[in-house]
């Protein structure tokens, strides 16, 4: 019979929890570890791809050949090919829009016809089931 009763130690070992430095500005550690990044776009595939500043070449990305199978990914065939050839997207300014540009919908749009405005109309409130009584059947009788 194996022998039930433990041995060793039973409570775990204290944690050393070592005082970060605190001498170093937290700032200077976000920018210290920060990399430059441009996007270029796959020629193959015409994604957009995010490169750290020292790579010469295109990363490994999928390629979802249909919406309806995403399980169905391959890898594109534009990967590893040099980054230079990729058609670099313009590093145009961000256009800022007025705040009444932005939150005014298209005129064919009306947010109190859309299916999840909670309006009214068919469908919005729940149904009331009228209960039916149980039809209780007669079992023949075995002459």
């Amino acid at each position: 019979m194996p022998n039930t009763k433990r041995t060793g130690r039973t409570e775990p070992e204290p944690l050393d929890l070592a005082d970060p430095v605190e001498d170093e500005d937290p700032e200077e550690l976000w920018t210290a570890e920060s990399f430059e990044v441009h996007h270029a776009t796959c020629p193959d595939c015409s994604q957009s791809i995010a490169l750290v500043a020292d790579e010469e070449y295109l990363p490994e990305h999928a390629l979802c050949l249909t919406p309806w199978n995403p399980f169905g990914l391959t890898v594109c065939p534009g990967t590893g090919r040099p980054a230079s050839p990729a058609h670099e997207e313009l590093a145009e300014e961000p256009r800022e829009l007025e705040a009444v540009v932005v939150l005014t919908l298209p005129q064919g749009l009306d947010w109190r016809t859309q299916p999840f405005s909670h309006v009214g109309g068919p469908g919005s409130r729940p149904q009331r089931l009228e209960l039916v009584p149980p039809v209780q059947r007669q079992h023949a009788q075995a002459a």
